[in-house]
Protein backbone atom coordinates (compact mmCIF):
# COMPACT_ATOMS: atom_id res chain seq x y z
CA UNK A 1 0.00 0.00 0.00
CA UNK A 2 2.80 2.43 0.92
CA UNK A 3 4.52 1.76 -1.93
CA UNK A 4 1.08 2.28 -4.16
CA UNK A 5 0.74 5.46 -2.67
CA UNK A 6 4.42 6.54 -3.56
CA UNK A 7 3.97 5.30 -7.24
CA UNK A 8 0.72 7.78 -7.55
CA UNK A 9 3.05 10.53 -5.92
CA UNK A 10 1.52 10.41 -2.38
CA UNK A 11 4.55 10.65 0.03
CA UNK A 12 2.26 12.07 3.44
CA UNK A 13 1.82 8.55 4.68
CA UNK A 14 3.91 6.23 5.95
CA UNK A 15 3.40 2.53 7.20
CA UNK A 16 2.24 2.34 10.41
CA UNK A 17 1.53 -1.33 10.70
CA UNK A 18 4.55 -3.53 11.87
CA UNK A 19 5.52 -6.03 9.52
CA UNK A 20 6.89 -9.74 10.41
CA UNK A 21 10.41 -10.60 11.02
CA UNK A 22 13.25 -9.80 8.88
CA UNK A 23 10.42 -7.20 6.76
CA UNK A 24 10.24 -4.65 10.04
CA UNK A 25 13.65 -3.52 9.01
CA UNK A 26 11.90 -2.18 5.09
CA UNK A 27 9.17 -0.77 6.91
CA UNK A 28 11.31 0.95 8.97
CA UNK A 29 14.03 2.44 6.20
CA UNK A 30 10.98 3.08 3.94
CA UNK A 31 9.65 5.28 6.70
CA UNK A 32 12.82 6.95 7.37
CA UNK A 33 13.50 7.91 3.47
CA UNK A 34 9.68 8.78 3.03
CA UNK A 35 9.92 11.39 5.81
CA UNK A 36 13.37 12.88 4.63
CA UNK A 37 11.83 13.07 0.65
CA UNK A 38 9.05 14.74 2.65
CA UNK A 39 11.54 17.39 3.81
CA UNK A 40 13.25 17.60 0.27
CA UNK A 41 10.13 18.12 -1.44
CA UNK A 42 9.04 20.75 1.25
CA UNK A 43 12.15 22.57 0.91
CA UNK A 44 12.25 22.46 -2.79
CA UNK A 45 8.64 23.12 -2.79
CA UNK A 46 9.35 26.51 -0.67
CA UNK A 47 12.60 27.18 -2.59
CA UNK A 48 10.79 27.42 -5.86
CA UNK A 49 8.25 29.35 -4.66
CA UNK A 50 10.44 31.69 -3.32
CA UNK A 51 12.60 31.77 -6.28
CA UNK A 52 9.17 32.48 -8.58
CA UNK A 53 8.43 35.95 -5.96
CA UNK A 54 12.01 36.72 -6.43
CA UNK A 55 12.53 36.43 -10.27
CA UNK A 56 9.17 38.21 -10.59
CA UNK A 57 10.01 41.02 -8.78
CA UNK A 58 13.58 40.65 -10.38
CA UNK A 59 11.74 40.70 -13.81
CA UNK A 60 9.65 43.53 -12.41
CA UNK A 61 12.55 45.93 -11.46
CA UNK A 62 14.67 44.89 -14.18
CA UNK A 63 12.25 45.77 -16.79
CA UNK A 64 12.04 49.21 -14.61
CA UNK A 65 16.13 49.48 -14.81
CA UNK A 66 15.68 48.92 -18.68
CA UNK A 67 13.54 51.66 -19.19
CA UNK A 68 15.54 53.89 -17.35
CA UNK A 69 18.61 53.18 -18.50
CA UNK A 70 17.14 53.62 -22.14
CA UNK A 71 15.68 56.82 -20.84
CA UNK A 72 19.22 57.52 -19.57
CA UNK A 73 21.62 56.34 -22.25
CA UNK A 74 18.74 58.72 -24.88
CA UNK A 75 19.37 62.14 -21.91
CA UNK A 76 23.57 60.80 -22.53
CA UNK A 77 23.43 60.62 -26.27
CA UNK A 78 21.75 64.48 -26.53
CA UNK A 79 24.29 65.27 -23.83
CA UNK A 80 27.21 63.93 -26.04
CA UNK A 81 25.72 65.88 -28.92
CA UNK A 82 25.14 69.06 -27.38
CA UNK A 83 28.95 68.76 -26.26
CA UNK A 84 30.33 68.11 -29.42
CA UNK A 85 28.32 71.22 -30.19
CA UNK A 86 30.11 73.49 -27.58
CA UNK A 87 33.34 71.73 -28.28
CA UNK A 88 32.76 72.53 -32.21
CA UNK A 89 31.93 76.17 -31.06
CA UNK A 90 34.67 76.68 -28.85
CA UNK A 91 37.40 75.23 -31.22
CA UNK A 92 36.09 77.46 -33.65
CA UNK A 93 35.97 80.64 -31.40
CA UNK A 94 39.87 79.71 -30.67
CA UNK A 95 40.77 79.63 -34.12
CA UNK A 96 39.26 83.06 -35.00
CA UNK A 97 40.93 84.05 -31.71
CA UNK A 98 44.12 83.37 -32.69
CA UNK A 99 43.65 84.67 -36.04
CA UNK A 100 43.09 87.77 -34.56
CA UNK A 101 45.52 88.35 -32.80
CA UNK A 102 47.83 87.82 -35.45
CA UNK A 103 46.02 90.65 -37.13
CA UNK A 104 46.75 92.53 -33.84
CA UNK A 105 50.25 91.65 -34.03
CA UNK A 106 50.61 92.52 -37.69
CA UNK A 107 49.00 95.79 -37.01
CA UNK A 108 51.27 96.41 -33.79
CA UNK A 109 54.53 95.82 -36.58
CA UNK A 110 52.93 98.12 -38.84
CA UNK A 111 52.47 100.89 -36.30
CA UNK A 112 56.11 100.26 -34.89
CA UNK A 113 57.42 100.53 -38.40
CA UNK A 114 55.40 103.72 -38.54
CA UNK A 115 56.19 105.47 -35.17
CA UNK A 116 60.49 104.53 -36.88
CA UNK A 117 59.44 105.99 -40.14
CA UNK A 118 57.77 109.33 -38.46
CA UNK A 119 61.33 109.01 -35.85
CA UNK A 120 62.91 109.59 -38.90
CA UNK A 121 60.90 112.40 -40.12
CA UNK A 122 61.51 114.50 -37.00
CA UNK A 123 65.07 113.74 -37.24
CA UNK A 124 65.01 115.07 -40.96
CA UNK A 125 62.91 118.23 -39.48
CA UNK A 126 65.73 118.87 -36.83
CA UNK A 127 68.43 118.50 -40.04
CA UNK A 128 66.09 121.02 -41.97
CA UNK A 129 65.59 123.35 -39.59
CA UNK A 130 69.57 123.82 -38.12
CA UNK A 131 70.07 123.97 -41.62
CA UNK A 132 67.43 127.12 -41.83
CA UNK A 133 69.00 128.79 -39.04
CA UNK A 134 72.60 128.27 -40.65
CA UNK A 135 71.27 129.70 -44.25
CA UNK A 136 70.10 132.70 -41.95
CA UNK A 137 73.53 133.59 -40.52
CA UNK A 138 74.91 133.31 -44.04
CA UNK A 139 72.11 135.62 -45.20
CA UNK A 140 72.73 138.08 -42.14
CA UNK A 141 76.55 138.02 -43.04
CA UNK A 142 75.34 138.81 -47.06
CA UNK A 143 73.36 141.60 -45.65
CA UNK A 144 76.01 142.89 -43.57
CA UNK A 145 78.68 142.53 -46.55
CA UNK A 146 75.40 144.25 -48.72
CA UNK A 147 75.62 147.04 -46.24
CA UNK A 148 78.58 147.68 -45.77
CA UNK A 149 79.76 147.81 -49.74
CA UNK A 150 76.63 150.26 -49.35
CA UNK A 151 78.23 152.92 -47.37
CA UNK A 152 81.59 152.40 -49.34
CA UNK A 153 80.03 152.82 -52.93
CA UNK A 154 78.11 155.98 -50.60
CA UNK A 155 81.71 157.32 -49.84
CA UNK A 156 83.55 156.53 -52.90
CA UNK A 157 80.62 158.39 -54.48
CA UNK A 158 80.98 161.18 -52.38
CA UNK A 159 84.71 161.33 -52.68
CA UNK A 160 84.36 161.70 -56.51
CA UNK A 161 81.80 164.14 -56.70
CA UNK A 162 84.82 165.77 -54.97
CA UNK A 163 87.16 165.36 -57.71
CA UNK A 164 85.36 166.71 -60.08
CA UNK A 165 84.97 166.07 -63.42
CA UNK A 166 88.38 163.63 -63.10
CA UNK A 167 85.74 161.59 -60.73
CA UNK A 168 82.96 161.02 -62.81
CA UNK A 169 83.69 157.71 -64.16
CA UNK A 170 84.69 157.10 -60.40
CA UNK A 171 81.28 157.76 -59.39
CA UNK A 172 79.38 156.08 -61.95
CA UNK A 173 81.40 152.86 -61.14
CA UNK A 174 80.74 153.45 -57.33
CA UNK A 175 76.52 153.92 -58.27
CA UNK A 176 76.11 150.66 -59.79
CA UNK A 177 77.97 149.20 -57.11
CA UNK A 178 75.89 150.77 -54.56
CA UNK A 179 73.06 149.82 -56.66
CA UNK A 180 74.45 146.02 -56.74
CA UNK A 181 74.44 145.83 -52.80
CA UNK A 182 71.08 147.48 -52.25
CA UNK A 183 69.64 144.78 -54.41
CA UNK A 184 71.88 142.87 -53.15
CA UNK A 185 70.22 143.63 -49.47
CA UNK A 186 66.90 143.15 -51.08
CA UNK A 187 67.69 139.83 -52.12
CA UNK A 188 69.29 139.14 -48.94
CA UNK A 189 65.97 140.11 -47.17
CA UNK A 190 63.56 138.08 -48.95
CA UNK A 191 65.65 134.62 -48.73
CA UNK A 192 66.10 135.57 -45.15
CA UNK A 193 61.75 136.47 -45.11
CA UNK A 194 61.21 133.00 -46.65
CA UNK A 195 63.58 131.21 -44.72
CA UNK A 196 61.63 132.19 -41.43
CA UNK A 197 58.28 131.67 -43.15
CA UNK A 198 60.13 128.00 -44.44
CA UNK A 199 61.17 127.60 -40.75
CA UNK A 200 58.11 128.04 -39.32
CA UNK A 201 56.41 125.70 -41.49
CA UNK A 202 59.57 123.14 -40.48
CA UNK A 203 58.71 123.83 -36.57
CA UNK A 204 54.78 123.57 -37.52
CA UNK A 205 55.30 120.08 -39.49
CA UNK A 206 58.20 118.91 -36.72
CA UNK A 207 55.44 119.25 -34.06
CA UNK A 208 53.06 117.86 -36.38
CA UNK A 209 55.15 115.16 -36.60
CA UNK A 210 56.11 114.75 -33.16
CA UNK A 211 52.34 114.93 -32.03
CA UNK A 212 51.90 112.12 -34.86
CA UNK A 213 54.78 110.00 -33.37
CA UNK A 214 53.34 110.26 -29.82
CA UNK A 215 49.65 109.17 -31.03
CA UNK A 216 51.35 106.06 -32.81
CA UNK A 217 53.41 105.12 -29.50
CA UNK A 218 50.18 105.86 -27.51
CA UNK A 219 47.97 103.47 -30.20
CA UNK A 220 51.51 100.47 -30.16
CA UNK A 221 50.75 100.41 -26.35
CA UNK A 222 46.77 100.25 -26.57
CA UNK A 223 47.76 97.54 -29.28
CA UNK A 224 49.80 95.36 -27.11
CA UNK A 225 47.17 95.85 -24.35
CA UNK A 226 44.86 94.38 -27.06
CA UNK A 227 46.86 91.96 -28.12
CA UNK A 228 47.21 91.00 -24.44
CA UNK A 229 43.14 90.35 -24.28
CA UNK A 230 43.25 88.55 -27.23
CA UNK A 231 45.90 86.40 -26.42
CA UNK A 232 44.36 85.34 -23.04
CA UNK A 233 41.18 84.62 -24.98
CA UNK A 234 42.90 82.90 -27.41
CA UNK A 235 44.45 80.61 -24.16
CA UNK A 236 41.08 80.38 -22.83
CA UNK A 237 39.07 79.83 -25.29
CA UNK A 238 41.91 76.35 -26.28
CA UNK A 239 41.56 75.79 -21.68
CA UNK A 240 37.60 75.30 -22.50
CA UNK A 241 38.19 73.51 -25.86
CA UNK A 242 40.70 70.94 -24.27
CA UNK A 243 38.37 71.11 -21.14
CA UNK A 244 35.08 70.19 -23.54
CA UNK A 245 37.34 67.52 -25.26
CA UNK A 246 37.69 65.58 -22.03
CA UNK A 247 34.17 66.47 -21.06
CA UNK A 248 32.82 65.02 -24.48
CA UNK A 249 35.30 61.83 -24.40
CA UNK A 250 33.63 61.18 -20.80
CA UNK A 251 30.41 61.69 -21.86
CA UNK A 252 30.90 59.18 -24.90
CA UNK A 253 32.71 56.74 -22.13
CA UNK A 254 29.66 57.14 -19.85
CA UNK A 255 27.00 56.32 -22.76
CA UNK A 256 29.02 53.44 -23.94
CA UNK A 257 28.63 52.19 -20.44
CA UNK A 258 24.88 52.90 -20.30
CA UNK A 259 24.56 50.96 -23.49
CA UNK A 260 26.60 48.52 -21.89
CA UNK A 261 24.35 48.76 -19.15
CA UNK A 262 21.59 48.46 -20.90
CA UNK A 263 22.63 45.17 -22.58
CA UNK A 264 23.48 43.78 -19.14
CA UNK A 265 19.87 44.60 -17.76
CA UNK A 266 18.42 43.13 -21.25
CA UNK A 267 20.37 39.76 -20.19
CA UNK A 268 19.18 39.99 -16.95
CA UNK A 269 15.60 41.14 -17.60
CA UNK A 270 15.69 37.22 -20.32
CA UNK A 271 17.39 35.25 -17.38
CA UNK A 272 14.82 36.62 -14.61
CA UNK A 273 12.41 35.44 -17.05
CA UNK A 274 13.94 32.01 -17.87
CA UNK A 275 14.87 31.87 -13.95
CA UNK A 276 10.93 32.08 -13.53
CA UNK A 277 10.26 29.88 -15.91
CA UNK A 278 12.33 26.93 -14.62
CA UNK A 279 10.69 28.04 -11.39
CA UNK A 280 7.19 27.48 -12.96
CA UNK A 281 8.20 24.08 -14.12
CA UNK A 282 9.43 23.14 -10.89
CA UNK A 283 6.42 24.05 -9.10
CA UNK A 284 4.60 21.82 -11.09
CA UNK A 285 6.86 18.93 -10.83
CA UNK A 286 6.55 19.42 -7.25
CA UNK A 287 2.84 19.68 -6.74
CA UNK A 288 2.81 16.02 -8.82
CA UNK A 289 3.29 14.50 -4.88
CA UNK A 290 1.08 14.89 -2.03
CA UNK A 291 3.22 16.19 0.72
CA UNK A 292 0.71 16.79 3.60
CA UNK A 293 -1.88 14.38 4.47
CA UNK A 294 -5.13 15.50 2.67
CA UNK A 295 -3.90 16.97 0.16
CA UNK A 296 -4.01 16.33 -3.44
CA UNK A 297 -1.37 15.95 -6.39
CA UNK A 298 -2.24 19.15 -8.82
CA UNK A 299 -1.51 16.03 -11.68
CA UNK A 300 -2.50 13.17 -10.49
CA UNK A 301 -5.86 13.17 -12.09
CA UNK A 302 -3.99 13.77 -15.37
CA UNK A 303 -2.06 10.82 -14.81
CA UNK A 304 -4.70 8.21 -14.22
CA UNK A 305 -6.38 10.06 -17.16
CA UNK A 306 -3.30 9.34 -19.29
Amino acid sequence: AGLGRLSQGDVSQTIGTPFVGRLEQLRVDFNASLLRLQDTLTAIRDSASTIQRNSSAVSTSAGELSKRTEAQAASLEETAAAVEEITVTVRSSAERAREANNVVAATKRTADNSGAVVGDAVAAMERIEQASQRIEQIIEVIDDIAFQTNLLALNAGIEAARAGEAGKGFAVVAQEVRELAQRSADAAREIKSLIETSGREVTAGSELVQKTGSVLASISHEIIAISGHVETIATASRDQSAALQEVNGSVNAMDQMTQKNASMVAETTQASRLLAGEADTLMTLIERFRIVAGSAPSHLGSRKAA
